[in-house]
């Protein structure tokens, strides 16, 4: 779940140079069907890591402690995919130094 919110929510751009920066302000998950909101894409990958918590809490065996680490790990995937926090950006590991040409 670390490497999908690192791919879809926290990287911006693209690596290709042809689109004239069209894209650099938008991460991947805001790249996706040009923005729309519930298609079926972004549907199948907002369900995947709940799909995937409900299964690892049955195979644990309910155990608490491995409930709270996946309860965790889910909330921090899922929450940024909603569309309430669409282009929203938090600046927790965002360092942008001021331009020293004021």
């Amino acid at each position: 779940m670390f490497a999908t919110y690192l791919m879809f929510h926290y990287v911006r751009g693209i690596p290709f140079e042809f689109n004239a920066g069209a894209y650099d302000n938008l991460n991947m998950w805001e790249q996706i069907d040009n923005e729309d909101q519930y298609t079926p894409a972004k549907k199948f990958l907002l369900a995947v890591p709940i799909c995937l918590f409900l299964v690892s809490t049955h195979y644990t065996k309910y155990d608490l402690g491995l409930f709270v680490v996946n309860f965790l790990a889910t909330v921090a995937v899922v929450v940024p995919k909603l569309p309430a926090l669409h282009r929203m950006r938090f600046a927790f590991f965002n360092y942008e130094p001021e331009s020293e040409n004021r």
